[in-house]
C-alpha cells in the first residue's frame, strides 16, 4: 500500500541571550510587556504550542492538544536551558512528547541541534565536532535518549559538516530542495547521475548522501513551497485552509511519499497569533482522513527507506539564497532594514571572529595543554558542567594531567571557559539581521569581548588585533558609528566587571538592599555602619573562581561608590540589579500609598459609610480611593482562600452602582488564578468557579479563562460519568465555554 505522509517540523530556537559575565538574560524593555525576549516568546508561542485549543462551531473550547506530540521539532540547547529554569512547563511538554513518540513509532519526536547554532561551513572542523557533540549530550540530558536527527542551523551545510554529523551517530537530517545538485538510484553508476532544481528534485523521498571514508547520511527535503506558504502566507489563517492544501500537495504524489513542512516554531503564535490553534485545527482533519498518515521523519525513513542518493550543492543553506553569503558578506539578504541601509558590516565581522576563533585556539591549545592531559578532549566533555555547574571540580579533578594548585586550577578553569566563549561569538544570529549594533551582534561581540578578557588573564592581548579587523565595519545607526567605535561604546565594558560588581554590591548594601549579582560572589570585610561602608569587597567569579578584591568607599547619603580615584553610582548597576532595586522601591511605596489610603477612609469612614448606605453617588477622586482599597481586600481574601464570595460580589455590585473603580485589570489575573485552583479542584470547586465568575461580572474584570478552560476539559477526559453531570460542573462548562467532544 502506497504510504502518503505529512511531516511538520518545529525549530524552535532562542539565540544564548545571557549576559557572557552574569550568565542571566537581562530586561530587555524592547519586549515588552514581558521582561525579555524569552519570556515573551514562551508566552506567545512555547507554551500555548504545548496547550493548543481546538475550538467547535460556536467557538467553544472542543478539545486541547500537546503539539509538541504531533510534530517533529528540534529546541536549540540554549533556549533548552533557559526553558529549564523559566518555564519547566514547557520543557516537560516536550519529554513527555518525545517519550509518547518512542512508545507509539519507536522514534521520538525530538531532534538535536548543534549547540551555538553556529554556521557549521564556516566552522573548523574541531569546532563543528565540540559543537555537535555539546548538542547531543544536551538533548540526551533533556530528554533522557540519544539523538539520532540532527537540524542543521540555518540548513547550511556542506560535506565536512555532514561527515561531523555522521561521525557522532546523526543518521538523518532536513535540507530545502534547492540545496540538492543531481540524484540517482542507489548503487547505480556515474552515469545514472541526473541534475535536479528545486522544481524538479521530488523532495517527497528520503535520500542517501554518501560521505567520504564510508560514511553516509539520510536527508529528508522539506516542501519548500508549503513551508513558504505556512511561514509567510495566509495558511495560518484558517486550520481547515491549511489541511486542504496540504492534501492537494499529496494528490499527485507517486509512490511513498512525505510531504514535510518545515518553519521555525515561533511561526505559531509569535510571527502568527494563534498559528498552533490553526496547525493543531488542520492535523485533526488530516489525522481523520484516512488516506493520510501523520508520520515524523525518522518514523516515515523506517517505512519507506533511501532508494536514491543525493549529491549536495555546496555551502548552501535555507534562509539565504546565495549560498551562506549572508554570514560573511553584503549579498543583499535582509530582515527589513530602511532604505540606504547596508551590510556590509557584515564581512568585518566575519574577519574578525575567525581570526580570533583562530588565536583563542592556539592560546587554549598552549594553556590548556600545560593544566590538562587532553585539552581538546576536555573542551568536548566540558559540556558537562554547563548541564551541572556543580560538578565543575570533580571535572577538573578528572581532567587534569596532575593534582593543580588553586591557582592553576583558575587557570584551567578560565582556559574552558575561553572555548565556550569562543564558540558561543560564532552564533550565526550575529550576522542574520541588518546591522551590527543590533542586539545579536551585539551578543556576538560580547563573547567575544569576555573570551579576550580571558585570554589577557592567560597571557595574550588579543584586542589590538580584533579591533583592527571589526574597525572596517560601520553601522546603520548610532551616527554611521565604525565597529572600533561600537565596540568601545556598546561593547567594552568602561570598568573591569569585577570592580563594577564590588562598587555597585556595595551600593546596593549601604542603600539596604541585598547584595546578589549573577555570575559573582561577594563579600565585604566589614558591614555597612550608619550609611557607609568603607572595606575590601572580595568579587568571586563562579564560573572561573577567580576572586577580584577590590577597595569601596560607599555612601548612602550621596548614592556613590568610590574606588580609589573612580566613582560608580546607580547607572552603572547591571539590569538584574536596577530590577530588584525598583520592584523594591515600588512595593514600598505601594506600601506606604497603601497606609496613607486606609488612613484617610478609616478617617472619613463615619461620614462615609451612612452616604454609601443612603445611596449616594461618589466622586470620581473618591470612587477611585476606595476602589484600590476594595480591590486590596478583594486579593487579599482570594489569596487566602477564604473568601466570603457571595458577601464580595454583594459589596462590589453596590460600591460599583455608587461610582466605585475598582482597577479591573489589576484584579483580572488574581480572579484568573482564583477560578484557575477551584477548577483544579472539581467537580466540589464548581459551584466556587461560577461565583468567581459572578465577582469578575460584578467588578467589570475580564480574567484570561484560558488556563482554566484546559484544566477543566483535562479533568473532564479523565471523571467519572456521574461527576461529569452535576448541575454546577454544566454551569461551568457553559460559562467558561468549554465544549468537550462526545
Amino acid at each position: 500500500m502506497t504510504l502518503r505522509a505529512i511531516c511538520f517540523h518545529g525549530h524552535f530556537y532562542q539565540p544564548p541571550r545571557e549576559d557572557p559575565w552574569l550568565g542571566l538574560v537581562e530586561p530587555e524593555p524592547e519586549a515588552a510587556p514581558d521582561r525579555d525576549w524569552n519570556a515573551r516568546i514562551t508566552r506567545e508561542c512555547y507554551r500555548p504550542f504545548g496547550q493548543a485549543r481546538i475550538l467547535d462551531a460556536a467557538d467553544r473550547l472542543a478539545e486541547v492538544t500537546n503539539l509538541y506530540g504531533a510534530i517533529s521539532w528540534n529546541v536549540g540547547p540554549t533556549l533548552a536551558s533557559w526553558l529549564a529554569t523559566h518555564a519547566p512547563d514547557v520543557l516537560a511538554a516536550m519529554r513527555a512528547a518525545d517519550a509518547e513518540g518512542v512508545v507509539r513509532t519507536g522514534h521520538g519526536h525530538g531532534w538535536a541541534q548543534p549547540w551555538g547554532h553556529p554556521i557549521l561551513p564556516l566552522s573548523t572542523a574541531r569546532d563543528v565536532a565540540t559543537q555537535v557533540r555539546w548538542g547531543l549530550a544536551d538533548f540526551a540530558h533533556r530528554f533522557g535518549r540519544p539523538a539520532h536527527a540532527m537540524w542543521l542551523p540555518e540548513m547550511a551545510v556542506d560535506v565536512p559538516s555532514l561527515v561531523g554529523l555522521a561521525d557522532a551517530g546523526i543518521e538523518v537530517t532536513m535540507l530545502s530542495p534547492h540545496q540538492a545538485r543531481r540524484v540517482r538510484p542507489l548503487g547505480a553508476g556515474d552515469d545514472a547521475w541526473r541534475p535536479v532544481t528545486a522544481a524538479t528534485l521530488d523532495a517527497g523521498r528520503v535520500y542517501r548522501c554518501r560521505l567520504p571514508g564510508e560514511r553516509a547520511i539520510d536527508v529528508v527535503f522539506r516542501d519548500a513551497v508549503a513551508s513558504a506558504e505556512v511561514a509567510f502566507g495566509d495558511d495560518l489563517r484558517n486550520g481547515a485552509l491549511l489541511a486542504r492544501r496540504l492534501r492537494e500537495r499529496l494528490a499527485s504524489a507517486r509512490g511513498d511519499t512525505l510531504v514535510t513542512v518545515a518553519v521555525d516554531g515561533e511561526t505559531y503564535g509569535h510571527h502568527h497569533r494563534f498559528g498552533e490553534m490553526a496547525l493543531a485545527f488542520a492535523l485533526r482533519a488530516l489525522r481523520e482522513d484516512p488516506s493520510i498518515t501523520l508520520l515524523g521523519p525518522q518514523a516515515f525513513r523506517e517505512k519507506a527507506p533511501a532508494q536514491w542518493e543525493v549529491d549536495l550543492v555546496p555551502e548552501t543553506s535555507w534562509s539565504c539564497p546565495h549560498g551562506i553569503e549572508r554570514w560573511r558578506s553584503d549579498c543583499g539578504c535582509r530582515t527589513g532594514a530602511a532604505r540606504g541601509w547596508t551590510q556590509a558590516w557584515r564581512a568585518p565581522l566575519r574577519l574578525a571572529i575567525d581570526w580570533l576563533r583562530d588565536e583563542l585556539a592556539v592560546l587554549f591549545a598552549a594553556r590548556g595543554g600545560e593544566l590538562l592531559r587532553d585539552p581538546w578532549g576536555a573542551r568536548d566533555r566540558y559540556v558537562e558542567c554547563l548541564l551541572a555547574p556543580a560538578r565543575r571540580e570533580s571535572f577538573l579533578a578528572a581532567e587534569a594531567g596532575s593534582r593543580l594548585s588553586p591557582a592553576n586550577a583558575v587557570q584551567a578553569r578560565r582556559a574552558l571557559e575561553l572555548a565556550r566563549h569562543a564558540l558561543a561569538m560564532q552564533t550565526s544570529c550575529g550576522w542574520f539581521f541588518d546591522d551590527l549594533a543590533g542586539r545579536e551582534a551585539l551578543l556576538v561581540l560580547r563573547h567575544a569581548a569576555r573570551a579576550l578578557e580571558l585570554a589577557e588573564t592567560l597571557g595574550r592581548r588579543l584586542e589590538g588585533g580584533f579591533v583592527e579587523r571589526l574597525a572596517g565595519a560601520r553601522s546603520n545607526v548610532v551616527g554611521g558609528a565604525t565597529g572600533a567605535e561600537v565596540w568601545r561604546q556598546r561593547v567594552r565594558p568602561a570598568r573591569p566587571v569585577a570592580v563594577r560588581v564590588a562598587g555597585t554590591s556595595a551600593l546596593l548594601a549601604v542603600l539596604g538592599h541585598t547584595v546578589r549579582v549573577p555570575g559573582y560572589d561577594v563579600t565585604f570585610s566589614s558591614t555597612p555602619a550608619a550609611g557607609r561602608l568603607d572595606a575590601e569587597a572580595r568579587v568571586t567569579e563562579t564560573t572561573t573562581g577567580a576572586v577580584t578584591r577590590v577597595e569601596v568607599d560607599a555612601d548612602a547619603a550621596t548614592a556613590v561608590c568610590r574606588l580609589g580615584d573612580e566613582r560608580v553610582d546607580l547607572r552603572e548597576a547591571f539590569g538584574a540589579q536596577r530590577e530588584r532595586v525598583l520592584e523594591a522601591v515600588g512595593r514600598s511605596a505601594v506600601a506606604r500609598v497603601r497606609d496613607g489610603r486606609r488612613a484617610s477612609l478609616e478617617e472619613a469612614g463615619p461620614l462615609l459609610q451612612p452616604l454609601l448606605a443612603g445611596g449616594e453617588r461618589l466622586s470620581v477622586e473618591l470612587g477611585l480611593l476606595l476602589g484600590y482599597e476594595e480591590a486590596d481586600a478583594i486579593a487579599m481574601a482570594l489569596a487566602a482562600g477564604t473568601a466570603d464570595l457571595d458577601a464580595l460580589i454583594a459589596r462590589a455590585t453596590t460600591l460599583r452602582a455608587r461610582g466605585v473603580a475598582m482597577p479591573a485589570d489589576w484584579l483580572a489575573p488574581r480572579i484568573a488564578q482564583a477560578i484557575e485552583d477551584r477548577v483544579a479542584a472539581l467537580p466540589a470547586g464548581a459551584p466556587a468557579a461560577l461565583r468567581l465568575l459572578d465577582l469578575a461580572a460584578a467588578i467589570g474584570a475580564t480574567p484570561d479563562l484560558g488556563p482554566a478552560q484546559v484544566r477543566t476539559l483535562a479533568w473532564w477526559d479523565g471523571a467519572a460519568p456521574a461527576d461529569r453531570l452535576t448541575g454546577p460542573v454544566t454551569a461551568l462548562l457553559d460559562r467558561l465555554r468549554v465544549a468537550p467532544r462526545a
